[in-house]
């Protein structure tokens, strides 16, 4: 099953020490790097739970390490344009919203049958492909 991976999915799937395989695009690489370097993960230490960000190096490595075996569908300039516009006629696509459309227009450019990641809430309402979640009992087979 050809799987895309938007980046929730991708931080699920690196805490879970998962190596996805599939499609992304490469906005992911930015945004992943993001969560690992700046917000961070969530860890428990000494029963508190806690956000801890990794040095930009290790997150780099990170950032190589879970896109191994990605494959990256990109939108060109004119697709992004009409997708911002497409947008508009969905009418719930506003302010950070628009990274989760711009994910699912890549997904249908590329022709999957699933996205793996963590936000159900805001990808049902912008497509009907399958949303799935990486898990820790069910490892990520390749999706090519």
């Amino acid at each position: 099953m050809k799987t895309y991976w938007d980046t929730s999915g991708l931080v699920r799937a690196y805490v879970l020490r998962q190596e996805p395989a599939g499609i992304t695009r490469s906005h992911s690489v930015a945004e992943f790097f993001c969560v690992l370097s700046g917000p961070g993960l969530v860890v428990i230490e000494g029963g508190k739970t806690l956000k801890r960000a990794l040095p930009p190096a290790l997150a780099a490595k990170a950032v190589r390490d879970i896109c191994s075996r990605l494959e990256f569908v990109d939108l060109n300039g004119q697709q992004a344009v009409q997708a911002m516009e497409d947008s508009t006629k969905v009418g719930h696509i506003i302010g950070k919203n628009i990274h989760d459309w711009m994910h699912c227009q890549a997904a249908e450019k590329a022709g999957v049958e699933r996205i793996m990641t963590v936000n159900h809430a805001d990808f049902q309402r912008m497509t009907k492909l399958r949303l799935e979640t990486p898990s820790k009992d069910a490892p990520i087979q390749p999706g090519i």
